[in-house]
């Protein structure tokens, strides 16, 4: 009895922080728009996730939770692997990957990488517009551990602390950031509600000029429509609200359909983006003895002067 008024009283704490949040954000005087840095964390990282238009906060129940939603971790009860590659706009690239243990009744532990790379280019100077012969690069990393613990029976609390960094050239930024998150799943038609509080942390200095971090409040929403995992025919509907510091408010809405627990179509669409919209993606989970390995694709609409990027994530579980 006590352990369960005592993890009552921690739920309502961490809901209280994370609503107050969610207040914090609505101050016009943190609308500042193109001031935050490490934009990198911004792109979505899995083919699964992108292809459901990122309403993946409450859905999260793979190691890939530790880029969404630490306390979706705790839905994984076996070694998960996961390596995702995203072929970005402007001859950039996002490389990920991503590891998950449980630790029976202690939790879940996550482990996580972060590589952003763009292609080198020349260096220009006012004397010399058109080029130096200086080649210089340029690139973006973030490393991160995940832990999820479960309060109850339906309510799981995630934490995860990430270093960051960012180079051009020589000169590098360093920051540190945390991400606090909530999971609740009901029996009613698996009816979860997830909330995350993501990058949170102090401010970061690139040469004399310091710059916030890219904070952002998610609350999510999603059931199943159609059946229930495992079942021949299976559909998920997901609907996210995402306040951010550094832009204006957004939507995203999903829907995940699975044939025979084999076979997966998404779609998805972002509101008030200025890049991506629709989104549509697939996936096949291909059972090997014991073994379970996860291919995903992801296609994003872009805006017409870049090519829509194409995600693709490989993972499994032992």
């Amino acid at each position: 009895m006590k352990r369960n008024n005592y993890t009552i009283h921690l739920y309502k704490f961490f809901i209280l922080v994370l609503i107050s949040s969610s207040v914090l954000f609505g101050q016009n005087e943190f609308k500042r728009l193109g001031k935050s840095g490490f934009s990198f964390l911004k792109i979505s990282p899995s083919a699964r996730a992108a292809g459901m238009g990122d309403a993946f906060t409450a859905v999260a129940d793979d190691v890939t939770a530790i880029f969404f939603n630490p306390a979706g971790l705790i839905n994984i009860n076996s070694f998960n692997f996961s390596f995702n590659h995203t072929n970005w706009i402007v001859n950039s690239k996002l490389t990920s990957a991503a590891i998950g243990f449980p630790l029976g009744s202690r939790g879940v532990l996550g482990l996580s990488a972060i590589q952003f790379a763009v292609d080198e280019f020349e260096e220009t100077t006012i004397f010399e517009p058109e080029g130096t012969g200086r080649m210089i690069h340029a690139g973006d990393l973030a490393l991160a551990m995940a832990y999820a613990i479960r309060l109850t029976d339906g309510l799981s609390f995630g934490l995860k602390g990430q270093y960051l960094e960012e180079n051009i050239d020589s000169d590098k930024a360093k920051g540190f950031a945390f991400d606090f998150s909530t999971f609740y799943k009901s029996d009613f038609r698996n009816l979860t509600v997830a909330m995350v509080m993501k990058n949170f942390g102090p401010e970061a200095k690139y040469l004399s000029k310091k710059f916030k971090l890219p904070l952002y409040f998610n609350i999510n929403t999603a059931m199943n429509v159609i059946g229930e995992k495992g079942n021949p025919i299976h559909l998920l509907a997901s609907v996210e609200s995402a306040f951010a510091t550094d832009y204006r408010d957004r939507y995203h809405i999903g829907t995940e359909l699975w044939i025979a627990d084999l076979v997966a179509l998404r779609g998805g669409y972002k509101f008030f983006y200025d890049t991506e919209d629709c989104t549509i993606g697939a996936g096949l989970n291909l059972k090997i003895s014991h073994h379970i390995v996860k291919l995903n694709i992801a296609y994003s609409n872009f805006a017409k002067y870049f090519t829509p990027p194409l995600r693709i994530s490989i993972g499994g579980s032992f």
